[in-house]
């Protein structure tokens, strides 16, 4: 006959009581082993929710809900549409590239966008834990062409590449640039960038860790010639009331969040500058998303010209036009997958010396567009306006009546599109290659 040992039983349970009000001080104080349960929570749900993208089977970040029909080319209005060659950068054809196609689709050229294949060792992204887990977790916005048919190019946050025509890497630079990448005048090229300051931090106020956006001018060889901080022209043009009007008690930057996320730059050229009698040849037109401004600056002097805050919302690809306005792509970001909210995205064009805009395209019935994040926007030779509406993997063209005269679709599979970074069109003739074959 068995019998009941009162003691033990007593002990069980008073040591099941204990871990239970253990654990429960872990979770309410924090204490140990809180940060190790965390982190491997956290590692688990990570791989749990990638673990496509670690296989190789579906870029999670990169795929959307399909809103529109059709595939690849869907539209070409000949005679109206301007001729020429669309560079394409995004998740095309099952592989993260830069695609340089012709009007009715067909591919002229391809740049594969491998990063472990560009940069081995990562180790000069800060911090750790933004180190992409395979190629299928990065991303591609930015990218300019050269005459030659060399590409300039990108990974988001995760270094700049020069590639030749055929794929040969001509130069790279480890460091965490990003978004945007605009031809000098003087050669060479502007690009976005970040530096992770983890400790020290010489801005008073600014409590470290924190991401600190700069100005990259790199040369046509690959050397960084110049770098400007983006806190820097805050501090030096007495702008510190904007830049800490952030809605926090302190300025300590929340976890892994960008304070200004600088996601553009353009130079104002020589011939443009006519236009803007305001500014100079050589100022840089910048955009600074988490405040939804816009600045205009002089890259010698770091003297903030101009600057404005709104009507837009989270907006991307501030450009000059010989309007004498600045145009923008507004993403009017609402936090919705749609744009239900506040009626989706718009290209606005603005005034700079009376601040005055109006829409150009977009929020109206017949005119669909919106993109949470991302976006861009060029207008070509003949007036007509090419728009990349990332998240709806989309990229058309637009005449001055705001009739679609091309458009190409980023299809995934049935059901979803592949995001598409950037898009910019290019006259046949501003090439000097007369073959773009690639030896074997």
């Amino acid at each position: 006959m068995l019998r009941f040992d009162f003691s033990k039983a007593l002990f069980i349970t008073s040591l099941t009581l204990m871990v239970f009000v253990y654990g429960a001080a872990v979770g309410r104080y924090q204490i140990f082993p809180f940060s190790a349960m965390q982190f491997a929570v956290g590692s688990v749900k990570q791989v749990t929710a990638e673990r496509e993208a670690i296989l190789g089977q579906r870029p999670l970040d990169l795929v959307e809900q399909a809103r529109y029909e059709g595939k690849l080319v869907t539209r070409n209005e000949s005679g109206s549409a301007f001729n020429g060659l669309t560079l394409l950068g995004g998740f095309i054809n099952n592989q993260l590239q830069y695609r340089l196609v012709r009007m009715d689709g067909s591919v002229v050229a391809e740049w594969p966008a491998r990063f472990y294949d560009l940069f081995p060792d990562p180790s000069f992204v800060k911090p750790a834990d933004r180190v992409p887990q395979t190629n299928l977790n990065v991303g591609v916005q930015g990218a300019q062409m050269l005459p030659d048919g060399s590409l300039a190019f990108t990974f988001e946050g995760l270094g700049f590449v020069k590639l030749d025509r055929c794929g040969t890497v001509l130069w790279k630079i480890p460091q965490m640039t990003h978004h945007s990448v605009d031809l000098a005048e003087r050669g060479g090229f502007w690009v976005p960038s970040t530096r992770y300051i983890e400790r020290d931090s010489k801005y008073p106020g600014l409590k470290p860790p924190f991401d600190e956006d700069t100005i990259l001018r790199v040369s046509e060889d690959g050397a960084i010639l110049d770098e400007i901080s983006i806190f820097d022209l805050f501090f030096k043009n007495q702008l510190e009331w904007l830049l800490f009007a952030n809605g926090l008690e302190d300025i300590r930057v929340p976890e892994k969040q960008n304070l200004t996320h600088l996601n553009d730059v353009e130079e104002l050229t020589s011939d443009m500058a006519v236009h803007f009698p305001q500014f100079a040849a050589g100022d840089l037109l910048i955009s600074l998303r988490n405040y939804n401004l816009l600045m205009v600056i002089d890259p010698r002097t770091h003297e903030v010209k101009w600057h404005q805050t709104g009507p837009w919302i989270k907006q991307h690809d501030p450009n000059f036009e010989a309007t004498g306005r600045i145009t923008v792509f507004n993403n009017n970001s609402d936090g919705t997958e749609s744009g239900s909210i506040l009626g989706g995205s718009d290209i606005l064009s603005l005034d700079p010396r009376t601040g005055a805009t109006e829409v150009l395209y977009g929020r109206r019935p017949n005119q669909k567009l919106f993109t949470k994040f991302r976006g861009k926007h060029q207008v070509l030779p003949n007036g007509n306006r090419l728009i990349t509406e990332s998240h709806a993997g989309r990229v058309f063209e637009i005449d001055p009546q705001g009739n679609i005269v091309w458009e190409f679709i980023n299809r995934f599979d049935e059901d979803s599109v592949a995001i598409i970074g950037m898009a910019k069109r290019y006259s046949e003739d501003y090439f000097h290659v007369k073959n773009w074959a690639c030896g074997e």
